[in-house]
């Protein structure tokens, strides 16, 4: 079963693909090009290496935010043309669930930020992979009080661009070049999100913004 894995949610970026359980190849690109100019080129390069047609995909997992409005669009609109083309499910996964999928062997909480900008970030907790909290958007300052009074007594890693950008403030993260969220994390989730039975189709898949749009809080505030 060939499972293809979509991330668009940050300005880094990519695909991988998977059989079953392993890994053919990954792209990853941090690079300040948009989604719409490298992600159709970089999935014909994977399937081309990979030695295999669009036509054999079986399944489609895609980030569906939060993150960049923009990006999301791209990844999302791509996922659901594959799955409507081809005839074959999409699963969506969160940025946030990538990256507690991607770090679910640390021994402790693995807390996902994306940056939201203005000191705020998307956040959720997670244990084993698993998710110990709903995923929120708050304040960089409320994640941290969280974490003081909730997982005082777990070893703590910040995963993220948002711990990343807020290294000063968060000690406890990964390296940058490691916390890239891996289009394989994307892809293996949804993969076992299918086994156990949870899938979507084209229509059904929308993205994750978790926050209005500058443009709809702009309207708003005019009406």
């Amino acid at each position: 079963m060939y499972v293809l894995g979509i991330d668009t949610s940050t300005m880094t970026g990519g695909a991988a693909l998977l059989k079953g359980e392993e890994l053919v190849g990954e792209s990853v690109l941090n690079i300040r090009t948009t989604h719409s100019e490298r992600l159709l080129p970089a999935l014909e390069r994977l399937l081309a290496d990979g030695g295999i047609s669009v036509k054999d995909l079986n399944l489609v997992s895609v980030v569906t935010g939060p993150g960049s409005f923009t990006g999301l669009r791209i990844g999302v609109a791509t996922a659901k043309g594959l799955s409507y083309a081809l005839n074959v499910p999409a699963v969506g996964v969160t940025t946030l669930e990538g990256y507690g999928w991607q770090f679910q062997h640390f021994p402790g909480v693995v807390v996902a930020l994306v940056d939201a900008r203005r000191e705020h970030v998307f956040w959720q907790a997670f244990q084993g992979g698993s998710p110990i909290n709903e995923p929120a958007y708050d304040s960089l300052q409320a994640v941290l009080d969280w974490c003081r009074s909730e997982a005082q007594s777990e070893p703590l890693l910040f995963a993220g661009d948002g711990s990343v950008h807020y290294a000063e403030q968060v000690k406890a993260s990964v390296p940058a070049a490691l916390s890239l969220l891996r289009p394989s994390s994307v892809a293996h989730l949804g993969y076992r999100r299918f086994l156990a039975g949870e899938q979507s189709d084209a229509f059904a898949l929308n993205p994750t913004y978790m926050r209005q749009t500058e443009a709809e809080r702009k309207w708003k505030e005019r009406a």
